[in-house]
């Protein structure tokens, strides 16, 4: 059987049993078990500075969690934190389980204290994917780790688009087999909470932070003015006027033309929040490889709670393999772009001498001048390399590079065909929210914020039937195997980048660009002599807008209703889905799931026949209600 093959039977197999199935734990589950344990606690000091954040089994990060295509989980946490929460598994499609989508308010209860949830779903999918918590900006705390799935045996890769060499192709499949996974994130010493209370007194979108790391580990540096100033982009002296960067190396808090013309109470702001750089010097992440291997792996995964980043590594290439959970036409590029939610998979070759090379994870955003920095050491290395850098600690090009074309990401194999025409469209803008006096209220509607309460709403929605919900200009509904448009445009005059996030199944990004669109459809737009890729476009599950200023930006993205649920579709910057940037989509509302009787209980308590204290939901009777008889929500 081809590896397509395999991959439809089991999505058909999978929607068979998500349509007919009742319990979770009736088939006495052969799932991987897999535990995590969530508590508060002080991060280790020696990694990076040290701050009050959820620890995942006493540690920061979380471990990472392995399958093999075909095979399945039973995710348990247990959560002995004061605070509700929940998991996501971003990228994983949950084709049999929209329920273990781990979004509260839309497909479950939130977890409480006390309690344990189970999220028991199969990797369908292979690639590199991210677990995190979804409940407010508990992600920006330390909740997340990886997930790696191994592709089927028989899986088509692209490795002999990179050399047709039979020794280098081995070596590769064996460096993707050992992949090593880099979790890059800003680091913060707020907790989310007092993040977002400050930004909210102050009424400004901040985007200031204190440190960059990578799987948990960098230190904080705090550069002299004259040194931010050579670091920082070219526009950046036209958006300061007078003024100057902050001593963290960020537009301050105050200026207009990136923060708009708001009412600010800038008084409520502490210090420290873009004043005051406290220097610390931490471990740097190192990855330590043998040249004798011929070649590497690595994914870059950003859980990142606001910046983009922009990562190199001195001397060498990177090979880009895989976007996001899917093979594409390998790329040959010195830098890569890692915006929130991403996970880019490089290969990269080992033909330098032995020696420490420099791993530069800079800010792709002209908000702040910060870098962070990790080790790609060679076994044997005799100490730094003498290498020069491709980019400044402002992320600053320093001579001529190769980046990294999301655009031109083509999937591997070619796509399946691509309807040439959308069932239904929807038409989305990202701003400012327009009836609110907010610096930091977003919409991704155009019009109504989704407001970070929803994640307390209960029944979720995917405990109700489509029927009995609400109208709501928050919540898109499609029908089943219709093809559906997302057409999402992002108001200037500085059109930020958004990476925006679709749970359920990835989708096609058939088309991007700057200036208006001005058109309701894409057949419209077509009409009109605008060009879409229709033959072979990236097919992820995240796509960042490009940022420009003086002018708009938009993207489209295609993708078939064929994963049945409740989903959420938002900004993946942690302030502006909490700011309102989000939808909710009911797809397949004519073949919506019922949610089986068990879900969340971990199934040996089912077996040993009782739910007692680890149930998680809502409240039992509650959250094992079925569609037929929940309440509706109140939305929007």
């Amino acid at each position: 059987m081809k590896a397509f093959e395999t991959t439809a039977f089991l999505a058909f197999a999978l929607l068979t049993a998500a349509q007919t199935s009742t319990s979770i734990c009736s088939n006495n589950s052969q799932c991987q078990p897999f535990l995590i344990d969530l508590t508060w606690g002080l991060t280790d000091p020696l990694n990076a500075f040290s701050r009050e954040a959820i620890l995942i089994n006493g540690s920061f990060p979380g471990p990472p969690l392995r399958m093999k295509v075909g095979e399945c989980v039973d995710f348990t946490i247990v959560n002995n934190m004061p605070n509700v929460t929940s998991i996501h598994f971003h990228g994983i499609r949950q084709l049999s389980t929209p329920w273990a989508d781990g979004v509260p308010g839309v497909t479950q209860y939130t977890v409480k204290p006390g309690t344990s949830y189970t999220y028991q779903w199969t990797a369908e999918e292979s690639g590199i994917y991210l677990y995190h918590s979804h409940y407010k900006g508990q992600m920006m705390d330390g909740l997340y780790g990886a997930i790696i799935i191994s592709a089927a045996d028989n899986a088509a890769k692209p490795f002999s688009l990179i050399s047709n060499n039979s020794v280098d192709i081995q070596q590769m499949q064996e460096a993707e087999a050992n992949v090593e996974t880099i979790l890059t994130s800003d680091w913060n010493r707020l907790t989310f909470n007092e993040f977002w209370e400050i930004q909210k007194s102050a009424n400004i979108d901040n985007s200031c932070t204190d440190s960059f790391i990578l799987n948990g580990k960098g230190s904080q540096y705090c550069l002299s003015t004259a040194e931010l100033t050579e670091n920082e982009a070219v526009q950046v002296s036209q958006i300061l006027g007078s003024t100057s960067l902050t001593a963290k190396g960020c537009i301050p808090p105050n200026n207009t033309v990136i923060g708009g013309n708001y009412i600010r109470n800038l008084a409520a702001l502490p210090p420290t929040a873009y004043d005051v750089c406290t220097a610390y010097t931490g471990k740097n992440f190192t990855y330590e490889v043998d040249p004798a291997n011929g070649w590497a792996a690595v994914s870059f995964i950003s859980p990142s709670a606001f910046s983009l980043f922009k990562v190199t590594i001195d001397s060498h290439k990177l090979y880009v393999y895989e976007i996001n959970g899917n093979y594409i036409e390998p790329q040959t590029v010195d830098q890569i772009s890692v915006t929130n939610g991403d996970r880019i998979s490089c290969l990269i070759k080992l033909d330098q001498s032995p020696a420490d090379y420099t791993i530069r994870v800079a800010n792709e955003g002209i908000n702040q001048v910060i870098s962070g920095f990790g080790v790609l050491s060679y076994k044997g290395s005799q100490g730094p390399s003498s290498s020069t850098a491709l980019m400044n600690y402002g992320g600053q090009n320093t001579t001529e590079i190769q980046v990294l074309d999301p655009a031109t990401a083509y999937p591997y194999p070619p796509a399946d065909q691509v309807a040439s025409t959308a069932d239904t469209t929807f038409l989305l803008d990202i701003e400012k929210a327009p009836e609110e006096p907010l610096a930091w209220a977003w919409v991704l509607n155009g019009e109504t914020p989704y407001n970070e309460s929803h994640d307390d709403e209960v029944p979720p929605l995917l405990y109700q039937l489509p029927s009995e919900i609400p109208e709501s200009d928050l919540i898109l509904r499609t029908q089943y195997n219709d093809w559906v448009d997302l057409i999402i445009k992002v108001s200037g005059p500085i059109a930020q980048p958004h990476p925006v996030h679709k749970h359920a199944n990835k989708f096609y990004v058939i088309g991007s660009g700057v200036g208006d669109f001005n058109y309701s459809t894409v057949a419209e737009a077509q009409a009109a002599g605008v060009q879409f890729n229709l033959d072979n476009p990236p097919f992820v599950d995240g796509y960042t807008s490009t940022p420009v200023k003086g002018e708009g930006a938009w993207m489209v993205f295609r993708y078939q209703a064929n994963t049945p649920g409740a989903w959420l579709l938002h900004c993946h910057i942690q302030t502006h889905l909490s700011g309102g940037m989000a939808v909710a989509i009911l797809d397949a509302v004519d073949r919506f799931p019922t949610v089986p009787s068990d879900v969340g209980v971990p199934c040996s308590e089912t077996r040993s026949g009782g739910v007692g204290k680890h149930f998680a939901g809502e409240h039992a009777d509650n959250a094992l209600r079925s569609n037929t008889s929940a309440r509706p929500a109140q939305q929007g």
